[in-house]
């Protein structure tokens, strides 16, 4: 399985697309991937083998509780099939866009399996708040980062 880290600004053209950074681009496939709505305001862009293991824990959530039908249609309403071209770009469909905030410069974040998108504007706002807490977080988890 691939890692993708690092952070990364391209900008959004008028057709809605984006280079894809080629340190992510090496080793992500032209096709199979998946862009859908993320948390806190982003996007998130996912590889074939993390898709299919989003997809997987998606479909075994029971269709007979509210909340389990609610998840499944807020995720699959946004998620859809994205290519990269020949330019080492990904069309960004307009809802997401628009979910997203985007105007003119997409933030992208590894996140070790997937892939993050943010509208600049809205992940430096973001970005404060989560180095603020960051040192708190890190002593509640149980994962020997030094």
């Amino acid at each position: 399985m691939s890692e993708y880290t690092g952070k990364h600004i391209h900008t959004l053209d008028d057709k809605g697309r984006v280079s894809v950074p080629a340190q992510f681009r090496r080793q992500l496939p032209k096709e199979g991937l998946y862009i859908g709505k993320g948390m806190e305001g982003s996007l998130i862009l996912y590889p074939p083998e993390k898709w299919q293991k989003v997809r997987q824990g998606l479909a075994s959530l029971s269709r007979n509780i509210k909340k389990h039908r609610d998840i499944i249609r807020e995720f699959s309403q946004y998620i859809r099939p994205v290519y990269i071209d020949g330019q080492g770009r990904i069309t960004i469909p307009s809802d997401l866009i628009d979910i997203a905030s985007i105007t003119h410069e997409v933030v992208f974040l590894g996140l070790l399996d997937s892939i993050e998108l943010w509208s600049a504007q809205r992940y430096a706002g973001r970005e404060k708040e989560q180095v603020s807490s960051l040192e708190e977080a890190v002593e509640e988890i149980e994962i020997d980062i030094y």
